[in-house]
C-alpha cells in the first residue's frame, strides 16, 4: 500500500494540521482495512488490536512491540522509524510530522478494530525521549 511520503503530506497540510490529522486517519483505515484482511485479524479485542499494530510495524520496517497491558495496548519504539528518518533527512519539522500525520494514521489502523480507542503518546524522540511510547486506552 502506497500513500504520500511525509515530504508530500507535511507540503500539503502544513497550513492545514486539522485537515491533515483527518486525511492521515483516513489513510490509517484504509490500510487497517488491508492489514486486517491480509493478516486475518479476528475480533474486537486489545489482543486484535496489538495484532494489527504489530502487522502494521512489519509493513513499515518498524519494531514489532504492541503488547496488552491490562486495559491497554502499548508500543515501545527505539529502533528505526520511518517518520524520523525522513524528518531528519528531509529537515521536516518531526514533531508536527508526527502529530499530524503518524499518530492520526495509528489512530485511522486501530480504529478498524476498536473505533473506541484512544491514543496518548506519554513519550516521543520527536520531543528529546529516548523512546517513543504508544499507549491505545478505551474511552
Amino acid at each position: 500500500m502506497s500513500f504520500q511520503s511525509p515530504a508530500e503530506f507535511y507540503r500539503r497540510f502544513r497550513d492545514s494540521p486539522s485537515a491533515g490529522k483527518e486525511a492521515a486517519f483516513q489513510i490509517g483505515q484504509k490500510m487497517g482495512r488491508a492489514l486486517k484482511i491480509k493478516n486475518n485479524i479476528q475480533g474486537e479485542d486489545l489482543e486484535a488490536v496489538a495484532e494489527i499494530l504489530n502487522a502494521t510495524m512489519r509493513a513499515v520496517q518498524g519494531e514489532e512491540t504492541a503488547r496488552v497491558e491490562g486495559d491497554k495496548v502499548t508500543m515501545h519504539n527505539t529502533g528505526f522509524c520511518a517518520i524520523m528518518r525522513a524528518a531528519i533527512t528531509l529537515n521536516l519539522q518531526w514533531e508536527w510530522i508526527d502529530t499530524n500525520f503518524a499518530w492520526p494514521w495509528l489512530e485511522g489502523i486501530v480504529s478498524i478494530i476498536r473505533p473506541d480507542i484512544k491514543l496518548r503518546i506519554p513519550s516521543a524522540r520527536c520531543r528529546g525521549n529516548k523512546a517513543c511510547i504508544h499507549v491505545f486506552e478505551l474511552e
